[in-house]
């Protein structure tokens, strides 16, 4: 089977760089570019992080700079999560690959409209990138073969009670893009956090394999480890919510997924962003009048995801 054809919109901290560095050694993806939006950190650093991560996977992928804030205004960001640099201040040096003239929304409409070939696209991030897109060319939704988004929670958010941080961000953007047509797949917080993850003894073998990419996320995973350790007070594995949405884009049959109706609250005084799964079963949920429109992760098979993750960056 050739590789598929794939855009990634990003907003590059440590999660979103993990699951970059996935999708890049893949040979089942063909990366057509990157897009960026402002969302863990600034946009200028996301750009940065972008062109790092690239350069580290020992490829060479064209990186589109997109929007800098909410389709409302403001910009949140989380370096509390990510460091002030995004990248965990490890000190990753400066990347000698440049960003693309064109802009991000601007590449997205033309590269989906414009194509011949199926393109699948994989979002990490705030969704403006794509709502802005939606805007520019409505049909747009007609061209996207699919869409994986890390997005939302079932159960609760990690930003707010309520709130997951992507849509949290830009809830009217999210609003556009589930409202859309686009045939979608939710990973939202809950597969990851069933206890899976990535586990120290998989992190010492990447340590090992010398390649660029596996010293990489051998870095960001130790990190990442090591704060959620103080966070939660005991030691659990490393579960960046964007590799795990990476791993279901590569091998969907990794999740156990259901057709669910999901709707984007954007006016809830304590809800504002949440993602709300009607899970009810027969004529209650029909009450709504809100049909399923999102494939929703429920778990995920962490012994195969593992392995695809290894797999993948150790092939070499």
């Amino acid at each position: 089977m050739p590789p598929h054809n794939v855009i990634i919109d990003c907003d590059t901290g440590v999660d979103d760089a993990l699951a970059l560095l996935l999708a890049l050694r893949s040979p089942e993806f063909n990366v057509l570019g990157i897009t960026n939006v402002a969302g863990n950190v600034p946009l200028n650093k996301v750009v940065r992080n972008t062109l790092v991560v690239v350069e580290h996977s020992g490829k060479n992928v064209p990186v589109y700079q997109g929007a800098s804030h909410a389709l409302t205004g403001g910009a949140e960001t989380a370096e509390y999560a990510h460091g002030s640099d995004g990248l965990a201040d490890i000190g990753f040096p400066e990347p000698k690959l440049v960003k693309q003239e064109e802009h991000a929304v601007d590449y997205l409409v033309r590269t989906f409209m414009e194509s011949a070939e199926p393109i699948d696209l994989i979002t990490l991030a705030p969704l403006t990138n794509i709502a802005l897109a939606l805007l520019v060319e409505p049909r747009l939704e007609e061209h996207i073969h699919s869409l994986v988004m890390m997005a939302g929670g079932i159960s609760g958010g990690n930003t707010t009670p309520a709130a997951e941080f992507n849509v949290w961000v830009d809830p009217e953007a999210a609003d556009a893009v589930f409202r859309s047509h686009i045939p979608m797949t939710m990973v939202a917080l809950d597969p990851i956090r069933q206890g899976g993850g990535i586990y120290p003894e998989d992190v010492d073998r990447l340590e090992k394999c010398g390649a660029s990419w596996c010293w990489m996320a051998s870095r960001l995973l130790r990190v990442q480890r090591t704060r959620w350790e103080e966070y939660l007070g005991h030691p659990t594995p490393a579960s960046p919510p964007d590799l795990a949405a990476m791993g279901v884009a590569l091998d969907p049959t990794l999740a156990e997924a259901q057709m669910l109706p999901v709707v984007v609250e954007t006016g809830g005084k304590h809800t504002r962003g949440m993602t709300l799964v009607d899970r009810r079963e027969g004529r209650m949920r029909f009450r709504s009048g809100q049909e399923p429109n999102v494939n929703t992760v429920l778990s995920i098979d962490n012994a195969r995801y593992r392995k695809l993750v290894l797999d993948t960056w150790l092939e070499d």
